[in-house]
């Protein structure tokens, strides 16, 4: 593969596991960002099931109404997600 003309930019640049990361995504923190998003999303969606064979199957219900009685965490991540979105989508925006 390594041989390929039209691949041998990508394996030049991309060394390390980071690296090829980096490449597939384009080298766009928006790509990135949203990948890390996706994942911390089914995370979430497959937190029961995981929580169950530990031991603890209602640990979603728990984190909701830990977030329902502090609404200031919810608040801070939201702002934090909004934020970083924000900087990547002028960051990407800026290099057009």
């Amino acid at each position: 593969m390594h041989a390929i003309p039209a691949l041998k930019s990508f394996y030049d640049e991309a060394d390390t596991f980071w690296g090829k990361a980096w490449a597939l995504a384009g080298r766009s923190v928006t790509v990135t960002w949203g990948l890390f998003l996706t994942g911390l999303g089914t995370v979430f969606q497959w937190l029961d099931p995981i929580a169950s064979a530990f031991g603890d199957p209602d640990l979603k219900a728990q984190i909701m109404e830990a977030l329902k009685n502090n609404p200031r965490y919810l608040a801070y991540a939201m702002i934090g997600i909004s934020t970083i979105t924000i900087v990547a989508r002028l960051r990407s925006m800026g290099k057009n």
